[in-house]
């Protein structure tokens, strides 16, 4: 039991440390567009949702959480007052929940990775674009009103959802990408040190 709690507790703060370096390296994708210039890609939400995975899908959100504190932490509230730390997790865990808990239940039904990869990563796309879109709808307003005492005009406010949108649906396609050959490494050597833990667990129990 000791040794499950400490591998598990290495791959947390292993993984959350990874998620925030990622986090830190970002690429301004639509720095050619005017107003959205603010717009970056990162990849912080590939450890979280391998996080979900391999622990549990509380886990990667757990993950997702550290992240944001840490660079919180590094770079201050700034001129942001942590807006964009609210959205970055509130769209990772919209991404990680659905992701980790679709491949993890979908394992009986399919054995393939490939399938399983696919419709999770369809399904948490779509869900972390639309929560997206709303939580950049109805959140952003209220950022701008009462913090930079500014009113967002229609216009401008579509123009930063219709961004936000474009960005986190590149993002997921991405992140589900990238999370195949990281499955099957992590599958292949670190459910050695997870799983059989669990099932001499239960083999003593019986």
């Amino acid at each position: 039991m000791m040794q499950k709690k400490t591998i598990r507790l290495i791959l947390i703060s292993l993984l959350s440390a990874i998620a925030f370096v990622l986090m830190m390296l970002e690429i301004p994708i639509f720095a050619a567009i005017p107003g959205l210039q603010h717009l970056k890609l990162d990849f912080g939400d590939v450890p979280a949702a391998l996080a979900g995975v391999l622990l549990s899908p509380g886990v990667g959100v757990v993950v997702e959480l550290i992240k944001n504190l840490l660079e919180l932490l590094v770079r201050g509230i700034g001129s942001q007052m942590g807006f964009g730390n609210l959205m970055n997790l509130l769209v990772g865990c919209a991404y990680v929940v659905p992701f980790a808990c679709l491949y993890r239940g979908l394992s009986h039904r399919f054995s393939g990775k490939v399938m399983r990869l696919t419709v999770a990563g369809v399904a948490a796309t779509l869900v972390m674009v639309a929560i997206g879109a709303v939580g950049n709808y109805l959140i952003a307003p209220l950022f701008f009103r009462y913090f930079l005492q500014t009113e967002l005009t229609t216009p401008v406010l579509l123009t930063a959802v219709g961004g936000a949108t474009a960005l986190n649906a590149v993002k997921g396609v991405l992140v589900s990408v990238v999370m195949y050959p990281l499955l099957v490494i992590s599958e292949k050597y670190l459910t050695h040190y997870i799983k059989p833990l669990e099932g001499k667990k239960s083999a003593k129990q019986s």
